[in-house]
């Protein structure tokens, strides 16, 4: 058996979200600095924003939430949804404000978090 590689099957899996950060080989890589999630199952794409940088377009659907770090400050901000592929974003938006960018502010809080402790860690 020369030349065959025998190999071992796992079962594989996403996530239900992730960060999109562009390709570093771009020269202008337009996402750089932003804050842009997949939701996998949905094939949706979210920004988050401090609430009061957005200047969004007209009709893109918003959900405003906040951060509350570890020190107890509050920060707002807002998930912006850019696209999603399963759902209409007009017909669709309470189930889309519900079950897929309020568990993407969830989410990204949840990095926050976590984030928040490395940070601290350092110090």
């Amino acid at each position: 058996m020369t030349g065959i590689k025998m190999v071992k099957l796992r079962k594989l899996s996403l996530p239900d979200f992730a960060f999109i950060d562009g390709s570093e080989h771009e020269k202008d890589n337009i996402l750089d600095g932003r804050i842009v999630i997949l939701h996998i199952p949905s094939a949706s794409i979210i920004e988050i924003f401090d609430k009061e940088v957005p200047f969004l377009t007209e009709g893109v659907l918003a959900y405003n939430f906040s951060y509350v770090d570890q020190y107890g400050i509050k920060e707002p901000m807002i998930a912006a949804l850019y696209y999603c592929a399963t759902l209409d974003k007009d017909a669709d938006r309470e189930m889309i404000i519900n079950e897929i960018m309020k568990p993407a502010a969830q989410w990204y809080c949840n990095y926050c978090t976590w984030e928040d402790k490395n940070v601290a860690k350092t110090l």
